[in-house]
C-alpha cells in the first residue's frame, strides 16, 4: 500500500473511533494498517537521518570553500556571513543550492583548476630565455 492510501485508511479508522462507531471498525484491517504505518515510519526515519547527514555534508563543503576563499583574499568577514546563512532555519533547499553555486563560483575563480596564463608553452617553440623574465639583481636588463 502506498503512503497516501495508508494515510486515508488510518484517517478512516481515526474518524470511526472519534465517532465511537465501534461497529464500523474493521480491527483486522486496522491492525494491518498500523503494522504498515510502523514499517513506513521506520523507513522514513532512516531516510530522514540520511537526508540530515547529506545536508550537513553539503553545508560543510560550502563552509570549507568559503573559508578557503576568505583566507586567499585575506577577508574573513564573508565566512561569518556564510556560516550565519547556513545556520538559518528558514533556509530552503533552493537557497542552499544557490549559496553553494555562488561560493563554488568564487572558489573556482580564486583557485582555478589549471593555470590561467602560460608564459612559455613549450621551450622548443619559444624564442624566450628564462633570463628575459627575471627581475632584480642579476637580471639581464
Amino acid at each position: 500500500m502506498n503512503n497516501e492510501r495508508l494515510i486515508e485508511s488510518l484517517e478512516k479508522h481515526r474518524l470511526a473511533i472519534q465517532d465511537e462507531t465501534i461497529s464500523k471498525l474493521d480491527f483486522d484491517q486496522m491492525e494491518n494498517d498500523l503494522a504498515e504505518a510502523a514499517s513506513a515510519l521506520s523507513v522514513l526515519d532512516k531516510k530522514e537521518k540520511l537526508c540530515d547527514q547529506l545536508v550537513e555534508d553539503f553545508k560543510s563543503e560550502i563552509k570549507r570553500m568559503a573559508l578557503a576563499v576568505s583566507r586567499a583574499k585575506g577577508n574573513l568577514s564573508s565566512t561569518g556571513l556564510v556560516e550565519k546563512l547556513l545556520s538559518s532555519p528558514e533556509m530552503s533547499y533552493d537557497d542552499l543550492k544557490f549559496l553553494r553555486d555562488k561560493v563554488r563560483e568564487e572558489f573556482n575563480q580564486s583557485f582555478p583548476a589549471s593555470p590561467q596564463y602560460r608564459v612559455v608553452v613549450n621551450e622548443a617553440e619559444s624564442n624566450f630565455k628564462m633570463g628575459d623574465f627575471k627581475t632584480g639583481v642579476g637580471a639581464n636588463l
